[in-house]
């Protein structure tokens, strides 16, 4: 097998790019790779500057070019790498299982265009990110967020982080996605129930995704949620945890700047969200 010219756009902290790059160290794919500064977290902003909205003009990361075509999005950037012939012996996609299931719950467990916020367990993690994303927003100068108002290709995302630097919005929007939360991590735990290692019965897009969503849980100081009253999802996540895929594509990522910035972040953060689900929680479980 000869390994396709790979180029990956990325950034270190992005939640969808932690999916992609443990998909390629999976697959066993030689990659380049730029690094992205997104403008919710410095300066520059280069994923709004015009030489990085010719590759994406959604100005979103990551982005991959698989010789010489451009693929945006983890979902279908995943997708498309399992369908090149690679060095792993095994697919992201089983071929026991029916694609169009697997694809469904890989849209469920990563941030998907169209889809309201919170409605899934990959759009609950923005929901749980806002104060995170509001610190580091109100962290730039004021002539980053002109260059956000004037350049950035996406509405949504200029009314976002406008809101967040003058305002204080996220204060509320956590809880949004509580209720939500609960509801699929009790799912998942019955489903892991039966004491299988993986979502199916070998590693998949879906694992993938679920350990990039297990990650951020740490990173938001959410773990404890992983645990409390889930047994087998706890067993799950320390199986993941033990992968080479989650060292190298993720924690090896995780620069001075990432880890200053979750430090400062978690001083200033109180555990009320925390609180919030854990109750939830204990109130599903007693109506059973």
């Amino acid at each position: 097998m000869s390994n396709p010219n790979i180029i990956l756009y990325h950034a270190n902290w992005s939640f969808c790019s932690q999916m992609v790059r443990v998909a390629l160290l999976e697959k066993g794919f030689s990659f380049d790779k730029q690094h992205i500064r997104l403008c919710d977290q410095y300066p520059e902003g280069e994923n709004i500057d015009k030489d990085y909205l010719a590759i994406n003009p959604l100005g979103t990361v990551p982005a991959i070019q698989i010789d010489g075509n451009t693929i945006c999005g983890s979902e279908e950037i995943i997708y498309q790498l399992d369908k090149i012939d690679s060095n792993s012996a095994y697919s992201l996609y089983p071929d026991n299982v029916n694609e169009d299931e697997i694809r469904k719950w890989a849209s469920d467990t990563t941030i998907t265009d169209g889809v309201e916020f919170a409605s899934t367990l990959g759009t609950i993690m923005p929901v749980f990110s806002s104060p995170l994303l509001q610190y580091m927003i109100k962290q730039l100068p004021f002539s980053s967020i002109m260059k956000i108002l004037l350049k950035h290709p996406r509405k949504d995302r200029k009314m976002i982080f406008i809101a967040m630097y003058f305002g204080n919005p996220s204060k509320k929007i956590p809880f949004m996605g509580v209720n939500n939360y609960v509801d699929e991590i009790i799912k998942l735990e019955k489903l892991f129930s039966d004491g299988r290692d993986f979502f199916y019965d070998t590693f998949s897009h879906v694992d993938i995704n679920l350990m990039c969503v297990f990650n951020r849980l740490i990173d938001l100081g959410l773990e404890e949620t992983l645990s409390y009253k889930t047994p087998f999802i706890r067993k799950y996540w320390e199986n993941l945890k033990s992968r080479n895929s989650y060292r190298d594509g993720i924690l090896n990522y995780y620069t001075d700047k990432e880890k200053m910035l979750l430090s400062e972040y978690y001083k200033k953060n109180d555990s009320s969200v925390l609180k919030a689900i854990l109750e939830q929680f204990d109130k599903k479980y007693d109506e059973k």
